[in-house]
């Protein structure tokens, strides 16, 4: 029971897919430049320090772990298998605590070493002078294109960061007097028709307001362009959206820099993206860690600030044991596009979906095959700038994460698949473990509870005052493993005056880091049972639908938290019950996960709370820095939001259909968009809309929403709408 409890937090705590690889559950903070020193001579030695403290303490773990099992002569089937599933779980951890504190010793001699002046937010820039040379053939301007897909998102917040951002790109250009060329492209895959006609019309708004050229215009302008495509077939998902952009537009560019629908990037950062790609011509994906922001409710506090002050001591850890090995997170990041169009076509999986047919998580395997390649893959883990938004319910936390895991466990497949390189195999099989950790969890409490069961029944029960002090030996030392990280890196954190006042100071950074880790210590037994059961449901054959990633601002009802959380509360109540009939003692132990079950409706809609969210902030709690001092790239996106909300107040009484068979400029542009990306789709004549045609019109609302989409990729049909 002892070691049960940091074991479970463990299995809850440990990464998910793309965040952190390796070792945190969080989106990951920017921090400090490398040393010097010979990069692969460097990466080797601390990969043999890490995985030699890892065999360690897993070790020393397994021994104390038998002496307990043994401790009356013997060992039934139940502690057999409560030994080897400890011995998974344990070396788990104990790698993640190496990792965290390879990371803060790394810190702690770049603290040292570092000079006066750049820095920015409290994070260290690279000097210009630790970049290797530009080759003569290199040097000059760039061509850059920056692609935002989207899936059914929100328009005006698509567009309105596009906007910031390319204000700031041209804002840039007249200050420096030379730019690489930059262009974006939101390639939309969108299929609601309404989302589908509002992306055009704020599409045509920032282009109007930004005085930019029509979508069939030549990409070699000089003009910071925004593009429009949406794909009428969206074939393959995302990963087949970003290939059909480099089959037709990828010669234009030599570099692409991939975004999500919620991401922001400084111009700064994306211009020193491109320096970096152009200086070393094996570079061929540089992910920048994106840190989330701009969210409200107490959950979504928990991530930022969770970001904020340790990801960064779990980033450098991970930089630098990976090295030029690393990882790609699918957004935030950019790539070399003719080595990724040349080596980094996803193959598809043989057998049925959930585990076989197309990829879902294509990142992971994106960036193994640019290693297999011999290009390299790196985390910048020196620049800020880079941001993104995050989850603010439970609820819709575990929806994207029984995606993300689905996509995790294709990858075993990729994971013995030949020519891979050992960092890419351990990224993959992490990537499976963080999901796979949680049942293994509940295999292991139940072999403990089970074992204990047994040994009382056959009179073989050992309380020993030698067998005791082991546990509890094994207790503070498992728990030492999970908080050492965390307290490493609130100490890094203040040991930064500049980052430690922009946090707030000392004391609320601390009591925040308290209110953290005891908020997730009950919260965890939550995600335990959820990715228990979404490992059960795809090994069981059930495939998980992508649907759009809900981005908003929302909050959980009472009647919705009842409706996920009574089975976890009720399983709470039996082994309080239970528990408390057999071995009272066990409270003590299995508090956490009896806490996080009995109570897992109100905290799940406290939450989901911005209104709980606003206490804690109000106490000087959970707060970031881009909250206490706002970065002009938020404010400017802000600024567009409202820009395009309040062009848009004269048709807020209407669909965005409605405007289109009523507007005939409005359908124009529509027939335009359509042709000029070639994605003009006629309906056939054995397709239910055929037999209709809906012309003419009486009625808009007659239309089902999927004739509407089929109808908007007929551009002989919007051709024949008379014009009222």
């Amino acid at each position: 029971a002892a070691v049960s409890l940091p074991l479970f937090y463990a299995a809850c705590s440990m990464p998910r897919r793309r965040h952190s690889t390796l070792f945190s559950s969080i989106s990951l903070s920017a921090m400090y430049p490398r040393i010097s020193g010979d990069p692969a001579r460097s990466a080797l030695l601390i990969r043999y320090l890490v995985l030699s403290a890892t065999m360690l303490l897993s070790t020393l773990g397994c021994i104390a772990s038998f002496q307990i099992v043994e401790a009356d002569g013997r060992i039934n089937l139940m502690e057999a298998v409560s030994l080897g599933l400890f011995a998974i779980l344990f070396t788990w951890i104990s790698f993640s605590c190496s990792l965290g504190t390879c990371g803060f010793l790394c810190q702690l001699g770049f603290m040292r070493r570092r000079r006066t002046g750049g820095e920015r937010d409290g994070i260290l820039l690279e000097e210009p002078s630790s970049a290797p040379d530009v080759p003569e053939s290199s040097a000059g301007p760039t061509r850059t294109a920056i692609l935002v897909p989207v899936y059914n998102e929100s328009p005006t917040r698509v567009f309105a960061a596009v906007a910031a951002m390319r204000e700031q790109l041209q804002d840039a250009s007249f200050s420096t007097g030379e730019i690489s060329k930059f262009d974006f492209f939101v390639l939309s895959d969108t299929t609601d028709p309404d989302v589908w006609l509002e992306e055009e019309w704020c599409w045509s708004e920032i282009s109007k307001l930004h005085e930019l050229r029509n979508p069939a215009a030549d990409p070699a302008s000089d003009e910071i362009g925004i593009f429009y495509r949406h794909r009428s077939r969206n074939d393959a998902r995302k990963a087949g959206n970003i290939a059909e952009f480099c089959e037709n537009w990828g010669s234009h560019y030599e570099f692409m820099i991939v975004l999500d629908a919620d991401s922001l990037m400084t111009a700064e950062t994306m211009i020193e993206m491109a320096r970096r790609m152009q200086m070393d011509r094996q570079l061929g994906i540089l992910q920048v860690p994106p840190v989330p922001v701009g969210r409200r409710s107490l959950f979504a506090r928990m991530q930022q600030f969770a970001a904020a002050v340790y990801g960064s001591t779990f980033a450098e850890g991970f930089d630098r044991f990976a090295g030029d090995q690393g990882n790609y997170w699918g957004h935030n990041a950019i790539l070399r596009i003719a080595p990724f169009m040349r080596h980094c076509q996803l193959p598809i999986l043989q057998g049925a979906a959930p585990l076989g047919g197309e990829i879902l998580s294509h990142d992971f395997v994106e960036a193994a095959l640019m290693v297999r390649a011999g290009f390299k893959v790196k985390l910048a883990n020196d620049l800020g700038g880079s941001y993104e938004e995050c989850p603010t319910t439970i609820l819709d936390f575990v929806k994207r994460d029984q995606r993300w895991c689905q996509g995790n466990l294709q990858h075993w497949r990729i994971l013995l698949a030949d020519r891979i390189h050992p960092l890419s195999r351990m990224h993959f099989f992490s990537g499976i473990l963080s999901y796979v950790a949680a049942p293994l969890w509940l295999m292991f409490m139940t072999a403990c509870l089970a074992a204990a069961v047994w040994n009382q029944s056959t009179g073989s029960w050992s309380s020993g005052d030698r067998s005791t002090s082991i546990a509890v030996g094994l207790f503070i030392a498992s728990m030492t493993l999970l908080l050492l990280p965390k307290v490493l890196a609130i100490i890094a954190v203040l040991l930064q005056r500049p980052l430690r006042e922009r946090l707030g100071g000392g004391l609320r950074i601390v009591g925040s880091a308290i209110v953290e880790t005891l908020i997730s210590t009950v919260f965890a037994p939550l995600i335990a049972v959820y990715h228990s059961r979404f490992v059960i449901s795809i090994l069981a054959g059930q495939t998980v639908k992508w649907n759009a990633q809900q981005r908003g601002e929302t909050a959980v009802t009472w009647s919705e938290a009842t409706a996920q959380m009574w089975k976890l509360t009720l399983a709470g109540l039996i082994l309080l019950i239970g528990l408390a009939a057999w071995q009272p003692l066990w409270l003590v132990w299995f508090a956490p996960v009896i806490l996080g079950w009995l109570l897992s409706i109100p905290l799940t809609v406290a939450m989901g709370s911005r209104r709980v969210g606003q206490l804690f902030a109000n106490g000087g709690l959970l707060q970031i820095a881009a909250e206490r001092h706002p970065e002009p790239i938020l404010s400017r996106h802000q600024y567009w939001i409202d820009e395009l909300d309040q062009a848009r107040r004269e048709f807020a009484t209407e669909s965005w259909f409605d405007r289109l068979l009523r507007d005939p400029d409005f359908r124009n542009q529509h027939v335009e968009i359509l042709l000029a990306a070639a994605s003009q789709l006629p309906v056939q004549e054995h397709e239910p809309e055929w037999a209709q045609r809906w012309l003419p019109i009486e009625r808009a609302a007659d239309i089902p929403n999927a004739a509407r989409r089929r109808l908007l990729c007929d551009d002989g049909w919007l051709k024949a709408i008379p014009a009222k």
